[in-house]
């Protein structure tokens, strides 16, 4: 995070040894919303994966007056995949992420987008064998086609986790730190953080 340390150390003539004495200076960086995340292709990618997940949603609701018990299971993935992504655009919206760079969020948003691959894969397969065998009923087509949009969308950024994983980057939330000097007590909200373009 930024902590600052410096060991003074002290010599008394009563006990003639040394004690050092250490002093602390934390950065406190309050979250606030950048929305230059939005422009990243990672931030491209979650807005994307939340509109597929919701629209496939929709479709499936208004899929028809025919139920298929395969229904409940696609419903749990577009629903589950829509909310974690949506809370992970949130974190790095807010710079969440920024500020507890000991979780592993590239290692984590990796697995969970290839299993969500794999999910919408055999979400949209099964759409697929229902909207062919229910020939009126045309939510679970377009089911379908929007499961197999998600399956591109969350494996696409599972491989951009996995490049950015082999090559040991680090989660952030589209802009870089600026430390504090030592001794200032107060900061305006630029110094806690400047935005930057990537």
């Amino acid at each position: 995070m930024g902590d600052h340390c410096y060991i003074t150390e002290t010599i008394t003539d009563v006990r003639d040894h040394q004690q050092p004495q250490v002093y602390c200076q934390m950065e406190i960086v309050k979250p606030e919303l950048d929305l230059n995340y939005l422009k990243t292709l990672p931030g491209m990618l979650k807005c994307t994966c939340i509109t597929l997940d919701f629209i496939c949603f929709i479709c499936l609701l208004v899929g028809g007056p025919v139920y298929y018990i395969g229904v409940g299971w696609i419903t749990f993935v577009c629903i589950f995949g829509l909310l974690v992504s949506l809370i992970l655009l949130i974190l790095y919206l807010f710079h969440v992420v920024d500020l507890f760079p000991q979780i592993p969020w590239i290692v984590g948003e990796m697995i969970f987008y290839f299993a969500w691959a794999v999910f919408f894969f055999i979400c949209g397969c099964v759409l697929v064998l229902v909207a062919a065998r229910l020939h009126g009923i045309t939510g679970y087509g377009a089911a379908s086609f929007f499961s197999f949009g998600a399956l591109c969308a969350y494996g696409f950024d599972s491989y951009l986790k996995f490049l950015a994983w082999r090559h040991d980057e680090v989660a952030t939330g589209g802009a870089a730190l600026e430390y504090l000097p030592y001794g200032s007590t107060t900061a305006s909200k630029d110094q806690q953080r400047k935005a930057t373009n990537q």
